[in-house]
């Protein structure tokens, strides 16, 4: 027990005296209490995301005082950047350009965009067409673009309700005539996709399909070839109505996909 004790102390005290911290990174700047580095790996990269709230009326709700002087949050509502000065809030930075959400489908909380899917959906064992948030038995961590509940497709040419063939999600036509540079966005992330195994898409202009859209294709090459990407398609100003089917075939029960956060958006 004196041994652990002992052992505790010593972290602590470790902790005390290498007061910088590092996330993303084991040599954190001598000179900063905290460095947040971009990447870990040289590969995959991201941002710093400041705290969010909705609108000023949210902002509001912030129990601060007098010593909180330099809280930064960004206001969705306005686009601002807004830091507290003691007093009040006062605006730092204000976006040039926001979007406006016209419609989504996260499969979780924002669902005004809908849709159907071909064919019904089915989750037995790890043959998976469905939503969720489970892709089946093993680690299937690296699935990590998507958040929530999402659209799952795991050993699809199965007898329970699969196949050698398309599954797809068909959303519904959304009228984007109030857009302004109007686009379709998703996130989508694939594991070890082999030969057979495909993630594809098409949009349709009022009702003109413009043709298929391979985003993801499979490799015969080793245990096949993984991936992962937010896909933002742009609309022309001409099209009154659009829609989107995503569709995937997949063979295997080792290799797996998903897709999320489907949202038409325009400046």
């Amino acid at each position: 027990m004196k041994i652990i004790y002992l052992a505790l102390c010593f972290l602590l005290f470790e902790s005390t005296v290498l007061a910088q911290v590092g996330i993303g990174t084991t040599t954190p700047s001598d000179a900063s209490m905290l460095e947040i580095s971009s990447t870990s790996d040289g590969i995959n990269y991201g941002g710093f995301l400041p705290p969010r709230v909705p609108s000023q009326t949210q902002r509001d709700l912030i129990n601060v005082s007098t010593s909180d002087i330099g809280m930064l949050v960004f206001v969705t509502a306005t686009g601002n950047y807004e830091i507290w000065n003691g007093i009040s809030w006062e605006t730092i930075y204000s976006l040039s350009t926001t979007i406006t959400v016209l419609v989504s489908q996260d499969f979780d909380t924002n669902i005004s965009w809908g849709y159907s899917n071909n064919p019904s959906f089915y989750a037995v064992g790890n043959d998976i067409f469905d939503i969720t948030t489970n892709l089946g038995s093993g680690d299937t961590s690296v699935i990590d673009n998507v958040s929530g509940n999402f659209a799952a497709f795991r050993d699809l040419n199965n007898t329970n309700g699969g196949g050698n063939f398309d599954h797809e999600l068909i959303f519904n036509n959304v009228d984007i005539s109030s857009l302004t540079n109007p686009r379709i966005a998703f996130k989508w992330d694939v594991f070890e996709f082999d030969g057979g195994d495909d993630l594809t898409y098409q949009v349709f202009h009022d009702d003109v399909g413009q043709g298929i859209v391979n985003l993801f294709n499979g490799s015969n090459i080793g245990t096949g070839t993984s991936g992962q990407g937010t896909e933002t398609i742009a609309i022309p100003a001409s099209v009154t109505n659009v829609r989107i089917t995503v569709a995937i075939n997949q063979n295997g029960n080792d290799d797996y996909a998903a897709i999320d956060n489907f949202v038409i958006y325009g400046d």
